[in-house]
């Protein structure tokens, strides 16, 4: 058995202690590399996650970079400030949903349509409240379409390449759009199968790579039984998917409103997780305290096979700009929405923890 130092040791030291950061504009990655130097090591952050999706100067699809994307180079720089601070870097690209925003059709679909899983779902797309369900809201591209992964794997691979990335985050969250009763492909199939076959050749892919998959949890919860509902659940069914998808994944799994104990149901299932708060203090905090108090109570003999060890930390989650971002962390700038407060909150009690 644990003696009582090793069990404090696993619980207060967290595996993963992560931030997300969107890609900075080519002018700004001397500030971004600087903010990574100086205050990741300091706040206690070891994975830097960078939500790239196409904003990179793809050499193999060259087609899919979007205006002011990385060159290799801008994105050497940041890695080389990761390995200076100690920060594993996982890079970031949505996989699924998220092929358009509000008023735009992304470079994926815009340059190769025909992956379109609901080409009459278009935006514009109004604003729509938090708990209400719809039927669109960003475009997806079709899982069983043949082209599909003959055009994302070089992107995917290049990015693994070029990071020398051991882990890549593929998104997959906020998924209206699947198993569209009008695709040729999909329409009349069961819309878990859809999802966790797809999920399960992203990973298949990932692994021969060698790299471990990252997903955000939402649509493999039940918002109907949660009353989660359509944003931070799946009220489409493809929560099912969660008992046929590879084990191997860790789950992301982000809740802002408030620490909803959904972390503690992908432990018991068997993935690895992070909670991932966002731009509420309090909420962060609860988290943590949920997370810490499970690896506390859910201890066992053999601790790599507990639920205590399945809980592997903390991802903050930033969605605005990173140089307002990192301009609000160095008190020169507003900090809008809270999210900066709950990064300094969040990390210094995990810093705490660690004493």
């Amino acid at each position: 058995m644990c003696s009582a130092q090793q069990t404090a040791t696993v619980t207060a030291l967290f595996p993963v202690r992560a931030l997300l950061l969107s890609t900075p504009d080519p002018q700004d990655v001397p500030m971004f590399c600087d903010f990574i130097r100086d205050a990741l090591p300091k706040e206690g952050v070891n994975t830097l996650v960078m939500r790239i999706n196409y904003k990179y100067q793809f050499e193999s699809r060259p087609e899919l970079a979007v205006h002011n994307a990385l060159s290799k180079e801008n994105l050497k720089k940041i890695l080389k400030a990761c390995k200076d601070a100690g920060v594993r870097f996982i890079p970031k690209m949505n996989l699924l949903g998220h092929q358009s925003d509000d008023v735009t059709i992304l470079p994926l679909l815009k340059n190769y349509p025909q992956l379109d899983e609901a080409p009459h779902l278009n935006p514009p797309v109004p604003w729509i409240p938090v708990n209400t369900m719809f039927d669109f809201y960003s475009k997806s591209v079709c899982p069983r379409h043949p082209d599909l992964f003959k055009i994302i794997f070089p992107a995917i691979d290049e990015l693994i390449d070029v990071c020398g990335a051991d882990a890549f985050h593929a998104g997959l969250d906020e998924v209206w759009i699947i198993a569209d009763e009008k695709c040729p492909r999909c329409g009349g199939a069961d819309k878990a199968e859809i999802f966790a076959a797809y999920v399960t050749a992203l990973n298949n892919h990932l692994r021969e790579k060698g790299c471990e998959m990252w997903m955000w949890s939402d649509r493999l919860i039940d918002g109907k039984t949660t009353n989660l509902q359509a944003w931070q659940a799946s009220m489409n069914n493809t929560h099912k998917a969660i008992d046929i998808i590879p084990k191997d994944i860790m789950i992301c799994d982000w809740k802002y409103e408030d620490a909803a104990p959904t972390p503690a149901y992908f432990a018991i299932k068997g993935f690895n997780v992070l909670a991932c708060p966002s731009n509420k203090a309090a909420v962060g905090l609860a988290q943590l305290e949920m997370v810490n108090a499970i690896r506390k109570n859910g201890n066992r003999a053999d601790f790599s096979k507990t639920i205590s060890n399945r809980m592997q930390g903390m991802f903050h989650t930033m969605w605005g700009n990173s140089r307002d971002f990192i301009l609000a962390y160095y008190g020169k700038g507003p900090d809008k929405d809270g999210t900066v407060d709950t990064f300094k909150k969040l990390f210094s009690e995990i810093r705490k923890l660690k004493k």
